[in-house]
């Protein structure tokens, strides 16, 4: 499997699970039905990791925590509330640019379509130039 082909996969998943479960249950729920539907899909997850980065080469730990860090290249945080918030939004975007994940994915099962609750980021890399610095 490609990694460019994970956050797809992950998706569906998360559909499969909303599609069982609608939306209004506790955001426990859906965290592990989407644990459980992850492992039947044979894939390599770990869930509420600390979020630890390096900083002026010190390593930071923190009080926040990762959902959902699946094949050590995704991000994914889960939520169960009326509306994600422009700072959850920019939460997500940190966390992945912190984690050095290749993407992310804010999904928010209370919603009555989940293409509605899902927010993706992706990080785009620069390619450093031979003898150079990007």
């Amino acid at each position: 499997m490609n990694d460019a082909d994970l956050p797809h996969l992950v998706i569906g998943a998360c559909m499969n699970v909303h599609r069982a479960l609608g939306p209004g249950l506790l955001r426990d729920a859906y965290d592990e039905c989407l644990a459980i539907e992850l492992r039947e899909m044979e894939f390599d997850f770990k869930r509420n990791l600390p979020l630890q980065f390096d900083y002026h080469g010190r390593r930071v730990k923190t009080g926040a925590y990762l959902d959902f860090v699946i094949g050590g290249v995704l991000l994914l945080l889960v939520r169960s509330q009326e509306d994600v918030s422009k700072r959850e939004q920019q939460e997500l975007e940190s966390k992945v640019k912190l984690g050095r994940f290749k993407a992310g994915l804010l999904v928010n099962f209370n919603v009555s379509s989940l293409r509605k609750g899902i927010h993706q980021v992706t990080v785009k890399r620069r390619e450093v130039p031979q003898g150079g610095v990007a």
